[in-house]
């Protein structure tokens, strides 16, 4: 078990599949508007420099190199494989000529190394899996230039995704999710997006804005894409030993066969939305 969950690999709780990538684009496309109104607070803008930690196969990508303009420069980093190299196919396809991606751990490396520093580092469904949040952002702010942003928008466990009328799955899934989160984590706190913003203070971050936000969809696209996250960390919890497989098994079911029923819209879960920003003097954060 040791084995099975070492490495960033092994902090991952899902399992890099070709459909948790799909499922990763769908979460991508659904999070945009979060993304862009956070982007827009900072004000990023055309000639910046920017870095999505944990892109995914689209993370942010496309918007970041939008706002930052052909003078820009924008770096995905992932540390899967088959997940660099379909954001690289994606770059391409939306022919993203100031975007590179890179595979590797954020935490191996350095400003010098990744083009940088940079303007703003970028995270969402990342912090949750790291498990030494104060460590990864201090990491983080040691990529960006003195004054530099870090845009954080991670899940909290509670309140976890809705629908109307109210269906139990939901909650049971989210529950579900997030032992598995802190079983991949190993030794972590239980629910360290709750504790980012004190994190980020730690790290000698200043924690400019504290929101929350989340966005309701269509309910087959929203039953699929809470089913789909969980039959993506169902590999995960059999090579673990967590034991709860079956129990995997049958909410992925449930929420399924909600696709068809009489339901008026399904939540994302609530994710906590956080600006932070480096000192202009960088002796806390190196």
């Amino acid at each position: 078990m040791v084995e099975a969950m070492a490495g960033p690999a092994g902090r991952y709780a899902l399992d890099g599949s070709d459909e948790d990538l799909g499922r990763l684009l769908m979460v991508a496309n659904v999070s945009e508007g979060m993304a862009r109104s956070a982007f827009g607070r900072v004000g990023v803008h055309n000639g910046w420099r920017a870095i999505d930690c944990g892109c995914g196969p689209v993370g942010a990508l496309p918007i970041l190199s939008e706002l930052v303009g052909p003078t820009g420069r924008v770096v995905g980093i992932d540390f899967s494989e088959p997940t660099v190299e379909r954001a690289r196919s994606v770059a391409a396809a939306l022919r993203l000529d100031n975007v590179e991606v890179r595979r590797g751990d954020v935490h191996d490396w350095d400003a010098a190394a990744l083009g940088g520093p940079f303007d703003i580092a970028y995270t969402r469904l990342f912090l949750v899996h790291q498990a030494d949040p104060v460590r990864t952002l201090r990491h983080i702010a040691g990529l960006l230039r003195p004054g530099g942003w870090i845009v954080a928008q991670e899940p909290l466990p509670s309140p976890g995704p809705r629908s109307h009328p109210h269906h139990d799955a939901l909650g049971a899934y989210w529950d579900l999710l997030h032992r598995l989160v802190d079983h991949a984590v190993g030794g972590g706190p239980r629910h360290p997006v709750e504790e980012l913003a004190r994190s980020a203070r730690a790290a000698g971050l200043e924690v400019v804005a504290v929101d929350g936000t989340l966005a309701t969809m269509d309910p087959e696209m929203g039953f699929d894409l809470h089913a789909s996250s969980l039959a993506a960390a169902r590999e995960r919890a059999a090579s673990s030993g967590s034991g709860v497989e079956q129990e995997i098994d049958a909410l992925v079911s449930e929420l399924r066969a909600a696709k068809d029923g009489a339901y008026d819209w399904v939540s994302t879960p609530f994710y906590l939305d956080l600006t932070l920003r480096k000192p202009s003097t960088a002796t806390s954060t190196s």
